[in-house]
């Protein structure tokens, strides 16, 4: 401690300076008194770390508290300032647009698009998927949605709810393919389109990365696209292809003008003939293309049912043969051409959409034709053949009552089997001989 007044060192134990005799400052509370031991008791049998005690020593020389090594080691690293303070999983390291999204998903962003998109369809200004591809494409939702959840450890309460089949790779395959149907309908001009292909393009991107290519995914496993190249199932491919096409075409025409009732005609005398006819609107000179509007194949109801069982078709085709199948999927092929045939017949006019589609499902008969064929061929070949009657007696045994027809001379004949014998075989035995 030095003298406040000539700034000589002197004792902190002295009151006035040595060197001028001012008087010095009073020494700090603590300072030299006894302090309590800063180290953890230790027992008398572990040793005493002389870096413990250096660093303690040196910690108290410097006025700092004196932590041990082993509660530095313990204490939790500091968080930068940029942090979340009651962050308690990794931080997040992707792309920026996708940190505060939940899971961290490309796909829930996708999901969202769509379900906007499936909220405008509700307006008649908007175009939508039909009620079989809304509730498809909503159910699917749910599960890819509850999928990515889990994987990301979120909302664990609620994905537990599901059972576990559903959460297995081969959903989110099948509602990418869902979603890529649904978008080849939805292509046009328009905003819905836009978001239709904007939400299932970053959904099947997303999902193609993690559960469908690759060499365990669930495009390897179970399909093998070269086997639609081949010269059987291209034919299939090519009437599937042509069958889809053909929906953008022209299909029928409707009248939107408004049905109007003949005027009254004033009473006149008998001999004044009044041709009715039907007046016209005041504005059919005025409209465009005379009121007739042009369905294309899209419009129809049914239409994308047809174009899920089409292109289902061409997946059993694309199946690889040593994945089992049910026993249904060989008349499969015959029941979506004859479903999608019902469907055009239904809706058949003189146009050129529907003529093409019938063509077009021709050659997808073709193909169903030779499969069912073959499976039934299969299946009869695999039947078991019956086996001839077997008594179980070799061909050299012979039982010990029967006489050997081999052995037997020419005037000896095997006696009769009574149960063999007729009513009219008895009644002769019975009649006497004549002399």
């Amino acid at each position: 401690m030095r003298c406040p007044e000539c700034g000589e060192a002197s004792n902190s134990r002295l009151r006035y300076c040595e060197n001028c005799g001012a008087k010095m400052p009073e020494a700090p509370q603590g300072g030299t008194g006894s302090r309590p031991a800063l180290r953890p008791k230790r027992a008398m049998d572990e040793p005493s770390y002389a870096a413990d005690i250096l660093d303690e020593a040196e910690a108290h020389s410097l006025g700092a508290a004196y932590v041990p090594a082993a509660a530095k080691a313990a204490a939790p690293a500091d968080t930068a300032e940029d942090t979340d303070p009651g962050q308690t999983g990794p931080r997040f390291d992707g792309p920026r647009w996708l940190a505060s999204v939940p899971a961290h998903s490309q796909s829930v962003v996708g999901l969202a698009i769509l379900a906007f998109a499936l909220a405008l369809s509700i307006l008649p200004a908007f175009d939508g998927v039909g009620v079989v591809g809304t509730v498809l494409a909503l159910v699917g939702a749910v599960l890819v949605l509850a999928r990515e959840l889990r994987l990301a450890g979120e909302a664990t309460g609620v994905t537990k709810l599901l059972p576990m089949v559903l959460y297995r790779p081969e959903v989110p395959a099948a509602y990418a393919a869902l979603l890529t149907a649904l978008a080849v309908r939805m292509l046009g001009l328009g905003f819905t389109p836009v978001l239709w292909l904007l939400g299932a393009g970053l959904i099947v991107h997303d999902q193609y990365r993690k559960v469908i290519a690759g060499p365990e995914g669930v495009l390897a496993r179970y399909f093998d696209v070269k086997q639609l190249l081949v010269v059987p199932e291209v034919v299939a491919l090519g009437g599937v292809a042509l069958c889809v096409l053909t929906l953008f075409a022209p299909w029928a025409t409707v009248s939107t003008l408004p049905v109007v009732a003949d005027a009254p005609v004033p009473a006149g005398p008998p001999e004044l003939h009044v041709i009715p006819a039907q007046r016209a609107a005041d504005d059919v000179l005025y409209t465009a293309g005379s009121g007739i509007t042009t369905l294309s194949g899209w419009d129809l109801s049914g239409s994308v049912v047809v174009e899920l069982l089409l292109l289902s078709l061409l997946g059993l085709l694309a199946l690889r043969p040593e994945v089992a199948r049910p026993a249904w999927t060989r008349f499969a092929s015959a029941g979506v051409v004859g479903v999608s045939l019902l469907w055009a017949l239904l809706h058949i006019r003189l146009s050129p959409g529907p003529i093409i589609f019938v063509i077009g499902l021709a050659a997808v008969g073709v193909q169903a034709f030779r499969q069912l064929r073959e499976s039934q061929l299969q299946a009869h070949a695999a039947a078991p053949v019956v086996a001839a009657y077997d008594d179980g007696l070799d061909e050299t045994e012979r039982m010990e009552d029967e006489p050997d027809p081999d052995a037997m001379g020419p005037d000896e004949e095997p006696e009769p089997d009574p149960d063999a014998m007729g009513p009219d075989d008895e009644e002769e035995d019975l009649k006497p001989r004549g002399r």
